[in-house]
């Protein structure tokens, strides 16, 4: 990876400073995302690989802390706070929660590359330690986001790999539908909309086509779980 080619999200309500971030890290050959609020961040989230996140701590509709609390799980990339708000209580909250730095407006552009830099190294190290998930005759390979079953390969495009990844992650613990709508399509369910049931569906169909040791199984009224054996809705 060189720096020509990082993919970078900014969370940034300003305007005219998040104009001015990605105009600087345009012009180091960075493609940068724009998100202006928790809502579009979190779709932004969901539709792309990145990086490396620049998030702002308070927004119009939610508070960077909160966005990170609630898709941390979903992150396999770095995070860097950037925030008027400066008391050590805050920098300490945001490191606490998992964001690799903190950097208190205004920002020199210059030690913000800099500190770009450094994640990025540290993130390419720590990416050659990432260990597989296991479960039973199922291997997540997280570096490669390859999934086999059983030793052969289950071709899953980018949202069913994600979406299982959710699975894998907390095997044979009930997730209910709001939680998986709010990971998957980033916002509070409604109630009626059936997005994420299809997208277990289809998932389901593919794990089927396989192995009859991994399922995942729908609990009425409740969710969904990833088990070790098939089960009857």
């Amino acid at each position: 990876m060189t720096a020509s080619n990082y993919r970078i999200l900014l969370l940034e309500d300003d305007e005219q400073l998040a104009a001015l971030i990605c105009r600087f890290l345009g012009e180091r050959g960075c493609a940068v995302t724009h998100a202006n609020n928790g809502s579009d961040f979190l779709k932004a989230l969901h539709h792309r690989d990145y990086d490396i996140i620049l998030a702002d701590v308070v927004l119009p509709d939610a508070s960077g802390f909160s966005l990170l609390q609630q898709c941390r799980h979903q992150l396999n990339c770095p995070l860097i706070f950037i925030s008027a708000l400066s008391s050590v209580r805050d920098q300490v909250s945001g490191l606490e929660l998992g964001a690799c730095d903190y950097l208190v407006k205004p920002v020199d552009p210059e030690l913000l590359w800099a500190k770009i830099e450094a994640n990025m190294r540290n993130s390419r190290k720590s990416a050659t330690t990432v260990a597989d998930i296991h479960f039973g005759p199922l291997l997540v390979d997280l570096a490669s986001r390859q999934v086999a079953v059983d030793g052969e390969p289950l071709p899953l495009t980018a949202n069913e790999f994600d979406l299982l990844l959710i699975f894998a992650e907390q095997p044979s613990k009930l997730l209910s539908r709001e939680y998986l709508f709010r990971r998957v399509i980033g916002r509070e369910f409604d109630g009626l909309d059936r997005a994420v049931d299809m997208r277990v569906s289809r998932l389901r169909k593919k794990l089927d086509t396989l192995t009859g040791e991994i399922a995942i199984r729908s609990v009425r009224g409740r969710g969904y779980v990833l088990c070790a054996t098939k089960g009857s809705d």
